[in-house]
């Protein structure tokens, strides 16, 4: 048995004393409870009846396995995508005190005092108020893209550092918050465009571009190169095609994957001439338009990219 064992038991054994004094067993009337810590369950000793009831106790609340130790769990954990990080102290609008009397004229005023300096102190500097304003945007940006929390962390972790640099002075917001968007997706390898952020955010490419740019600098980011196969599977998706064309793109991106060809081009134009071959392999008609469109790319790439892969599936064969 280990220490960590050890403990278990004998804090089960504190919670089993306390239990057993004040609830009774539905089956045989005996105050003879006892908490499993490991399933959060309380059995009966005398008889071995399994509680259905939720108990509910002052000092006893329900935790997960390794964590009944910890009762100091309170609130909303701590995020970067709030200004305060979900640590503010906020004072409720209702004037009654906790056991829900009316105040004293004396102590509404107090309470209102209290209230307003407290709203002020939270946003008592520039940068706190560019905060407060910029997360909001990149929230709101955020759901419309259906990135995940850990994306949306590191989006709100790179414009707080952006923000201590005072690189949002006279810039735009907006901008500032799509650019660290698109770095936040870029470190995690999630297969997002210029254009798609820039027509959720509402402002041209080149904005976000320049912006993206001034960020990697001033905070050298060390940003990956996202795989072709990454918008390979994106591209397949949003073209609506079907499960045989996908694995057979996928089947030739393994193929030229090993002629390094694609070393220092764009990854899109590579996916989007794969895609466009696997279709006609296929026999599913798909117009090279329709590829560049949801590719990003000009036709002139698509064309330049499908003979340089049609070269090499010809040396291979």
């Amino acid at each position: 048995m280990t220490l960590e064992d050890g403990r278990q038991i004998q804090d089960s054994r504190s919670l089993e004393s306390n239990v057993g004094d004040t609830v009774q067993c539905n089956q045989c009337q005996n105050y003879t409870l006892v908490l499993d810590v490991l399933s959060s369950e309380y059995v009966c000793s005398t008889c071995g009846c399994v509680s259905s009831e939720k108990i509910y106790n002052n000092e006893l609340t329900n935790f997960e396995k390794g964590e009944y130790k910890d009762k100091s769990r309170i609130g909303m954990p701590e995020s970067l995508t709030v200004s305060h990080k979900g640590l503010s102290t906020l004072i409720g609008l209702n004037d009654t005190d906790g056991r829900g009397k009316m105040l004293d004229p004396i102590q509404k005023e107090t309470i209102q005092r209290l209230r307003t300096w407290n709203n002020r102190s939270q946003l008592n500097d520039s940068i706190s108020r560019n905060l407060d304003k910029a997360l909001k945007y990149l929230n709101n940006f955020g759901d419309k893209l259906y990135l995940s929390p850990p994306v949306m962390e590191n989006a709100a972790y790179i414009y707080r550092k952006a923000a201590m640099r005072k690189l949002a002075k006279g810039r735009s917001t907006v901008s500032l918050v799509a650019a660290s968007i698109y770095a936040a997706c870029r470190e995690i390898s999630i297969p997002k465009t210029i254009s798609d952020i820039a027509y959720v955010c509402n402002i041209p490419s080149k904005e976000i571009m320049s912006h993206y740019k001034l960020i990697l600098k001033e905070l050298s980011l060390k940003i990956p190169v996202i795989q072709g196969i990454d918008y390979v599977t994106l591209i397949s998706n949003r073209l609506k095609l079907a499960e045989k064309t996908k694995r057979e793109a996928l089947r030739i991106f393994s193929l030229v994957q090993h002629s390094r060809i694609s070393i220092g081009k764009n990854p899109r134009a590579f996916a989007g001439a794969i895609i466009y071959i696997a279709s006609q392999d296929c026999n599913e008609f798909l117009r090279q338009v329709e590829v560049c469109q949801v590719a990003d790319i000009s036709t002139v790439s698509l064309r330049k990219r499908c003979k340089e892969i049609k070269t090499i599936l010809d040396n291979q064969q």
